[in-house]
């Protein structure tokens, strides 16, 4: 997991906590299931797993006594020597619970990475469902230490598994598909009828099935929704737990044959090497299986399926967004925004209710909502008390917020079980003080007007973003025609507040991974350009950096400007069908921004630094002193010894031939470079930037001996308000390291920019290291993502492990 996404867990997670909803603890000094005590007040309890409110039981709770009076607190000793006699009755029952081999672990996360490197083996590969538990996924990640091949397909989406298996069964022994049997944050299925008949299909497919929260409340005798559809395979295993409706604690592993069974008893490294269930564990899952193994676990099932019902039906009566599927005691209200969901837990926990916050990265960042789960310790007016309050607090969380249901409609369209909110039931917003004007073009605004805010901040003033708005549209290259979207906000007295411009576009989605994996998807991309590649809307764009957004941070109401400005890009993402929005750009040290972001469901991540040189020398001699001796020896050895080879030419009015000569320099330098991997730019852009007063190109020629010369370098560059823009750069690669090409090209660079009396050179990202030998700071910034799906993301995490390239077809 990537820094910047531990980051904003940790964010999250102290951002709950601070406000009272999370990592809290009981008060109780004794416990009921039905209610807990926080903050010295009783609330009923709809956070428990225990779904069929086991963990209370008296059979359960004597078990655990007799068995601490018979053998103490531990037996403390590797089960691969010895183990405490309650260990084969516990397991003799379990068995004849699911009639099949069974291994117990202590616990079910656990237990996964003792049974998948065992099971799976050489010239294996592993498939992973997007949203199959993390526990599973990280024990999968690891096998790729092992040349496994790990990849994904999307949620419940077989059309993409059976697409993977056609391609990918010649290639391999066993495919291992990996689920959830009940998803633990929306309580949908995985869809094992239709699983089934691919394996009947698939002689190489194998099936992986975490089934933790389907335990005990589903299935005869209990064994789960999995074995409940699919009884028993040779090709399964399943994972399941006893720490959820069985009451008690640990998991446990059912397998097709006793021989595999044995070998993951033998071989798996937490069943040889961990310590072994706790007395107390061991006695009351004893007593818990002989309860699954009777009639009376019907009639607990029984119970539970009509209070899930009747819960199912209170929300559509009070019409609140339900996503969750209605035959789980797993139930989400969806709610969009980070702070919305914090308010609405802390209102119900407040109203007397407690719930979880589903935020990210159990969820997508803007998919954040209310989370509870209904068990046999709630009765009926519970149930009712609670819904009732959740629909008027859901109102008035809104209203609060001043967020809307086109919130919850953004998030949330794409998942399968959500059902529309009714037009008629609309939160009233209060009226904003603010004037929005948005376009489609620069040229629609005053060129003063925009350049009053943005001169200076980079090169996207009018005439910078006319350039752009010229050389990306009309092209044959769809990722080379960009949308343009430009904001302007103003207050009731006509002052600028706020003004940013966007732009949407097709991205690789590794522009910023490691050369290597870029590398490995550039192979595939060869038959398929558009493999792995999103519709992203950018703040700025590709070739822009800088401080794109201009707001007024001295009013006191600028984040209500700034939350206008989200609800418009909001709104215009979903009509360009964009995946990612990003906003970018900003300074690190923005606690204040960060903070605002965060709340609205973005990612802070880490960018690219853009490396500036201050011009505040007047000649070169001067500009040498002024850098350290390591710098000045590098620039003396790789370009002043080389100086002689070349000549430069700044080319104000390039011809055609010019043009084309740049263009190809530059297609070598992009089909080359996967530091930042993008698609090629059009020649479109050369042409445009040829004919505008603001740009120019500087040709670096080599010399020969014949007294001729040979193009083998440029660079496209924006004169700015104040500073000098370096954008783009060329070369002839047979000549770059024999003539030190590159720091040629920046040379020539840093001397134009002090030539025109420019108070800085402004290099761009990429290439830090030759350009921090000129004396260039990288200016780190951070931008903030959202994404809709995904999905691409757990795509290329899969490949960062992989020795050798797997399908990763859309």
């Amino acid at each position: 997991m990537k820094k910047s996404t531990l980051n904003l867990i940790h964010e999250i997670v102290n951002s709950s906590r601070e406000k009272g909803i999370a990592q809290l603890v009981t008060e109780d000094q004794q416990y009921n299931g039905r209610t807990i005590t926080l903050n010295s007040k009783e609330v009923l309890h709809f956070g428990s797993c225990s779904y069929l409110g086991l963990e209370l039981d008296e059979r359960l709770k004597q078990g655990a006594i007799e068995a601490i009076q018979r053998y103490g607190i531990q037996f403390s000793c590797s089960r691969s020597y010895l183990a405490c006699t309650l260990y084969k009755e516990l397991e003799t029952l379990t068995e004849k619970l699911f009639e099949a081999p069974i291994a117990l672990s202590t616990s079910t996360s656990l237990g996964h990475h003792g049974v998948i490197p065992v099971i799976v083996e050489e010239n294996d590969l592993i498939i992973l469902d997007q949203q199959v538990h993390s526990s599973v996924q990280d024990a999968a990640y690891k096998m790729q230490a092992r040349n496994i091949p790990v990849t994904v397909v999307r949620h419940n989406n077989l059309s993409e598994l059976k697409k993977k298996l056609e391609e990918l069964s010649p290639l391999h022994e066993r495919i291992w598909y990996m689920i959830d049997g009940v998803y633990s944050m929306y309580g949908d299925f995985a869809p094992m009828k239709e699983i089934a008949a691919l394996m009947e299909s698939y002689p190489k497919l194998h099936l992986y099935a975490d089934d933790a929260h389907g335990m005990s409340w589903k299935g005869k005798n209990g064994r789960g929704y999995v074995l409940s559809e699919l009884p028993h395979h040779s090709r399964m295993v399943v994972a399941t737990s006893f720490a959820k409706a069985f009451g008690v604690g640990g998991g446990v592993f059912i397998f097709p044959n006793k021989e595999i069974c044995q070998k993951v008893k033998n071989c798996g490294g937490p069943f040889m090497f961990s310590g072994p269930h706790q007395i107390p564990v061991l006695g009351a899952a004893i007593e818990s299986v002989k309860i699954h193994l009777s009639e009376e676990l019907y009639q607990k099932q029984q119970e539970l399926s009509e209070r899930i019902s009747y819960c199912h039906q209170l929300l559509i009566v009070h019409n609140l967004p339900v996503v969750s599927n209605p035959s789980t005691p797993i139930f989400f209200v969806g709610l969009g925004l980070l702070r919305v969901g914090q308010k609405m837990v802390k209102k119900m926990l407040e109203a007397g209710f407690y719930m979880n916050i589903s935020a990210f990265p159990a969820v997508p960042e803007n998919c954040t909502g209310v989370r509870f789960t209904i068990t046999l310790h709630h009765t009926k007016e519970d149930i009712k008390n609670m819904i009732e309050t959740m629909a008027k607090l859901f109102i008035a969380t809104l209203q609060e917020e001043q967020r809307s249901v086109e919130d919850i409609y953004r998030a949330f369209r794409h998942v399968k079980l959500f059902k529309n909110l009714p037009d008629t039931k609309q939160i009233k917003i209060s009226t904003s003080v603010y004037s929005m004007q948005k376009q489609n073009s620069i040229t629609r605004f005053s060129k003063p007007e925009w350049d009053s805010m943005m001169s200076g901040r980079g090169s996207f003033d009018w005439e910078g973003l006319k350039v752009l708005e010229e050389s990306f549209s009309h092209n044959v290259d769809s990722w080379n025609n960009w949308g343009f979207h430009y904001y302007l906000i103003k207050d009731n007295k006509g002052k600028i507040v706020l003004a940013t411009f966007f732009t949407t576009m097709i991205m690789k989605d590794d522009m910023l991974e490691n050369a290597s994996i870029s590398l490995l998807i550039e192979k595939q991309r060869l038959q398929q350009p558009l493999l792995l590649t999103s519709k992203v809307m950018v703040m700025g764009s590709m070739l822009t950096t800088g401080q794109h957004l201009f707001i007024d941070r001295e009013r006191t109401d600028w984040k209500d400007a700034l939350m206008l400005l989200l609800d418009n890009v909001w709104k215009d993402q979903d009509k360009e069908n964009a995946q990612t929005l990003l906003l970018r750009d900003f300074e690190t040290s923005d606690i204040e921004l960060a903070d605002f972001f965060s709340q609205q469901g973005f990612i802070k991540t880490l960018l690219p630094g853009n490396h500036l040189l201050v011009n505040n020398w007047t000649n070169n001699e001067q500009y040498l002193s002024s850098l350290k001796h390591d710098k000045r020896y590098f620039i003396r050895k790789r370009v002043q010894e080389f100086k002689h080879h070349f000549q430069i030419t700044v080319v104000t009015n390039p011809t055609q031939e010019d043009i084309k000569l740049f263009y190809q320099l530059y297609l070598q330098v992009a089909n080359k470079s996967y530091e930042l991997n993008t698609f090629p730019l059009p020649e479109k852009l050369f042409n445009a930037i040829a004919i505008n007063d603001s740009w120019e190109f500087i040709r670096l020629d080599l010399k020969t001996a014949a007294n001729t010369t040979i193009p083998v370098g440029m660079s496209a560059n924006y004169i700015g308000k104040n500073g000098y823009h370096f954008v783009l750069t060329g070369m002839d690669y047979k000549y770059t390291e024999q003539y030190n090409v590159y720091p040629q090209v920046l040379w020539s660079i840093v001397s134009r920019a002090n030539q025109l009396g420019l108070k800085y050179t402004s290099f761009g990202i990429t290439a830090s290291q030759h350009k921090r030998k000129f004396g260039a700071i990288e200016n780190k910034t951070i931008g903030f993502v959202q994404t809709k799906d995904s999905y691409n993301h757990h795509l290329m995490q899969s490949l960062a492990g992989n020795k050798s390239l797997v399908s990763i077809s859309k």
